[in-house]
């Protein structure tokens, strides 16, 4: 039985994940602002094999970002039909193991208070989150 469960804003996309996420983390990448449209990107991280598509996996697109800050590739998948940000994964590095969820489409909010904050170094100055986790120049 699923943990938690999310869905893009049409509900077209719907996505359980089973267990605890290992990190949630709130990123301020450029990347990560302008896939989001907003100042910053919250996530919750899962393991591959903890997460799974359960409908909708035909409306699933994906950009793949090259050349990333962190070297990689970022691909990066929202729903065709109403353009919600779903999950990103990066490809080629230790991490590709990991899904990480857009942290606004999951049902179960109470997950998501971050535990890293990353580039915040490019982090907008009207920008102040409240939370005790690690927070990181770069990623």
């Amino acid at each position: 039985m699923a943990s938690t469960t999310g869905n893009c804003l049409c509900e077209a996309v719907r996505y359980e994940m089973y267990g605890k996420p290992i990190n949630s983390a709130v990123c301020h990448c450029n990347s990560c602002q302008q896939f989001s449209g907003s100042a910053f990107m919250a996530n919750c991280w899962y393991k591959e094999e903890d997460f799974k598509v359960v409908r909708g996996q035909e409306c699933i697109r994906t950009y793949n970002e090259e050349g990333t800050t962190t070297g990689g590739t970022m691909k990066r998948s929202f729903c065709k039909t109403c353009g919600s940000s779903l999950f990103q994964q990066t490809a080629g590095l230790q991490r590709a193991k990991i899904i990480s969820v857009t942290s606004g489409t999951m049902n179960n909010r109470s997950l998501c208070q971050p535990g890293l904050e990353v580039w915040c170094s490019n982090r907008r100055d009207w920008v102040s989150l409240n939370h005790n986790g690690e927070k990181l120049d770069r990623q």
